[in-house]
């Protein structure tokens, strides 16, 4: 059948995913740069209690609300300061978003073509999206599987990323922050908190994908079964999905991403997962794990809302012009 042809082309999926992460990164770096600072100031003020003023500081630096920071950052420059570390997040996200759409979409086709007690299913794609029809638990892997395998490619990317975004060092450009890492750190500090990350990206993308996909399916039913929403357009739906399931999976797995920002920060102190996480829970307790979460639950909603309505946006159109081009 063409259309399934058509809608396993790794090039579409390379593209919508390219054009998805871009545009999510652009939009919401200032987010993601306020996150980081949220949860360095914490740290700071963290140490300037443990040492009892003996850390050089005068106040203890506890600065940590939204306004504060925000206002913060624009006085080292100017309202352009909110999307440093740009760079680092388009060469992390952009190729990032590319592989990862495109292997979730092939380990998708793969589960949802599987045979079934010797017959092949003929199910294999939703008439409401471009992507391949999977129960809950096979989008669970699917999401997880695909998502920690990308993550693992990208990682030395994303330190950098998170390091540029933080006032405690000063890179002066991208290769001068992996020079600097891997002079002082080995190859060991490219890959420094990949244990927390995947423990955060495996479980939240494979709940996210859960949850997209079932939000589609009652928001589909809605529109179909009311007549007040029977005028809602399919980008629509999408792009509430994402915000709904971008909430629910981000507030589940944030203890392992604030985890995840301390090792990459200061990996001296946060060696790994386990004794980071004792360390979290005796010095600040179990609140501590909540640290960034507000930022990080918006900025993650709408980050992955904007990516997978592009997504699937981008996907559509593509394949339509190859329908086109065909007839």
């Amino acid at each position: 059948m063409p259309s399934k042809q058509k809608a396993s082309d790794p090039v579409t999926h390379l593209l919508g995913g390219a054009v998805s992460g871009f545009c999510a990164c652009v939009f919401v770096q200032p987010l993601d740069l306020i996150k980081t600072r949220l949860q360095q100031q914490q740290q700071a003020h963290l140490a300037f209690i443990k040492e009892g003023g003996r850390a050089g500081l005068t106040i203890a630096p506890l600065e940590s609300t939204i306004w504060k920071t925000v206002f913060g950052i624009i006085k080292e420059g100017s309202v352009l300061s909110l999307w440093r570390g740009t760079a680092p997040t388009i060469v992390r996200n952009v190729p990032g978003a590319a592989m990862y759409f495109t292997v979730l979409n092939e380990s998708r086709t793969l589960l949802a073509r599987r045979k079934i007690n010797g017959m092949e299913r003929t199910d294999v794609h939703s008439s409401s999206s471009a992507l391949p029809k999977l129960s809950n638990t096979e989008n669970l892997i699917a999401g997880g599987a695909s998502r920690a395998a990308i993550g693992f490619v990208m990682m030395p990317a994303t330190v950098i990323k998170v390091r540029y975004e933080s006032n405690l060092y000063n890179y002066k450009s991208m290769s001068g922050a992996f020079s600097s890492i891997f002079r002082t750190e080995g190859l060991r500090g490219l890959w420094a908190g990949f244990g927390a990350t995947a423990m955060r990206d495996a479980p939240l993308a494979g709940l996210y994908v859960l949850f997209y996909e079932q939000c589609k399916v009652r928001l589909g039913d809605i529109k179909a079964s009311s007549e007040l929403f029977s005028n809602v357009s399919t980008p629509t739906i999408h792009m509430v999905s994402g915000v709904a399931a971008g909430f629910l999976s981000t507030t589940l797995t944030h203890p392992f991403d604030m985890l995840k920002t301390r090792m990459q920060l200061k990996p001296a102190e946060y060696k790994n997962v386990l004794q980071g996480a004792r360390k979290v829970l005796l010095e600040e307790g179990a609140i501590g794990f909540l640290d960034g979460i507000l930022v990080r639950t918006v900025r993650k909603s709408i980050h992955s809302a904007i990516s997978w309505t592009v997504y699937e946006e981008v996907v559509r159109w593509h394949m339509a012009r190859k329908a086109d081009h065909l007839v």
